[in-house]
């Protein structure tokens, strides 16, 4: 037992050393701020749909991404291509939600016994033995899905940021991104670099401290796969999407996720850095978000700190 919390203690500090001493500072030559607002989810379901449409045609969500393994996806992505060709829409890479669009029986590392990807708390502890291969053909499969619905491709992001936070999936994102020229999300979390504060925790620190928990519980797998969380494993996939030509946006702001109040949303506008920046939103299961995303006075505030509203598509 001693030696468990040890062990478990020696996960902690070195994670937290990791990711409090090692961030390299980030410079970005830009003089202008653009931003991005992503709603992710879209077809979920037909009330996720018009939750996200809500903020796009009213509000100031200037792009979304769908998920595609869910029994209606295909049906729901068409329905908003065929009503709103202009609105850009990206494929919301899964595997931790609902089921693979392959059999399960092909993606057996994925899945539990019911055949469903393991969630966002169990993925934790059966990451380590993940075959590889079988992600790879999951996440083709997904985007060869998108694909086939005739909707144009916008870019590519991750359901829980998980194909970014666990490092050796986002060459497979990377790969893809080069055959279909498009942009992706920044594989590292603003979170990271630590230059937005907000109130309360939040974003990817909700995973960190998922990783910490999880670091405790199973320290002889866990301090392996530190190589490959940590923050400059993080950063190293930036680096190597960038020296690949594939566009991303300079910041990926995930503070948003889980604070979803009126007054985070202003203090992360008050602090958005030069540049171009993504904020990751979910109006489909948030009515906080709905209100803030559709608030005339938000966008009006935008206007006022020469904010412009951009997407993937348009830097």
């Amino acid at each position: 037992m001693k030696q468990f919390c040890f062990l478990g203690l020696v996960f902690i500090m070195f994670f937290s050393f990791n990711s409090c001493s090692s961030v390299p500072q980030k410079e970005v030559s830009a003089d202008y701020r653009s931003l991005i607002i992503n709603a992710d989810d879209l077809c979920l379901d037909r009330r996720t749909n018009d939750a996200i449409l809500k903020c796009y045609i009213e509000g100031i969500v200037t792009s979304t991404s769908a998920l595609v393994n869910f029994p209606d996806s295909i049906e729901l992505l068409k329905e908003v291509y065929e009503q709103y060709p202009e609105f850009p829409i990206g494929i919301h890479l899964n595997m931790t939600f609902g089921k693979p669009v392959l059999p399960p029986e092909e993606v057996p590392t994925m899945v539990n016994e019911n055949g469903e990807f393991w969630n966002e708390d169990q993925i934790l502890t059966h990451i380590a033995d993940i075959d590889y291969e079988e992600v790879k053909k999951e996440i083709r499969a997904q985007v060869e899905l998108f694909l086939s619905s005739g909707v144009p491709l916008d870019h590519l992001d991750y359901h829980h940021h998980l194909l970014a936070l666990y490092t050796p999936f986002h060459q497979i994102v990377r790969e893809i991104a080069v055959e279909q020229n498009v942009p992706i999300r920044n594989p590292v979390p603003v979170s990271t670099y630590k230059i937005i504060k907000v109130s309360s925790g939040g974003g990817d620190s909700v995973a960190i401290s998922k990783l910490i928990i999880y670091g405790m519980l199973h320290p002889f797998k866990a301090i392996p796969m530190m190589k490959k969380v940590g923050v400059e494993a993080f950063i190293e996939q930036e680096r190597i999407t960038n020296e690949c030509g594939i566009k991303t946006p300079d910041w990926f702001i995930d503070v948003f996720y889980e604070n979803s109040d009126i007054e985070t949303f202003l203090s992360i506008i008050d602090q958005l850095p030069n540049g171009v920046s993504e904020i990751m939103c979910h109006p489909g299961s948030s009515e906080s978000e709905v209100q803030i995303l559709t608030d005339p006075e938000v966008k009006a505030i935008l206007a006022e700190k020469g904010i412009v509203l951009t997407n993937f598509s348009k830097f």
